[in-house]
């Protein structure tokens, strides 16, 4: 039987988790779309205590559990890099059976994503406060109630 693998105050490492040369612990894991990735921390539990000058962060294991969470919930890390134009698409492409004018008014949501900053931003990036304030500024440009109620509705 192979011997535990240990870090230098003799705690048993699991699965994935490594100590570096300089202090640090290292956990490997693969995300969903099938990359691996790596996350550091200086302390591999919560009641460790972090070096001097180094910044306050998460234990590697409390970020472990983080990310078995979110794997388990199929939450797409950063956002999977999708903008908030091509979110609308996807959710507009799995309405299916519309009348032509409710198909007309997503067209017309989009078209006005594609002409504004607000449709490039990152998803992972975008608060609700933000949409809040694109929607206010789009009332404030001459937008009517209408309009500003189907793109909220997208």
């Amino acid at each position: 039987m192979s011997a535990k693998r240990r870090d230098s105050r003799g705690r048993v490492l699991r699965n994935g988790e490594i100590q570096t040369p300089d202090g640090r612990y290292r956990y490997k894991y693969i995300d969903a779309f099938g990359d691996i990735r790596y996350v550091y921390s200086w302390r591999l539990d919560k009641n460790d205590r972090i070096p001097a000058g180094k910044k306050m962060e998460a234990s590697l294991r409390e970020k472990e559990k983080q990310i078995a969470a979110d794997i388990f919930d199929k939450i797409i890390p950063e956002g999977g890099g999708l903008t908030v134009t091509e979110l609308v698409e996807k959710y507009i492409s799995l309405k299916t059976g519309v009348r032509p004018t409710t198909e007309a008014s997503y067209r017309t949501v989009v078209n006005i994503l594609k002409k504004e900053r607000f449709g490039r931003e990152r998803i992972d990036k975008v608060k609700i406060s933000d949409a809040k304030a694109w929607l206010i500024q789009l009332q404030k440009n001459g937008r009517g109630f209408s309009t500003i109620r189907t793109i909220r509705g997208s």
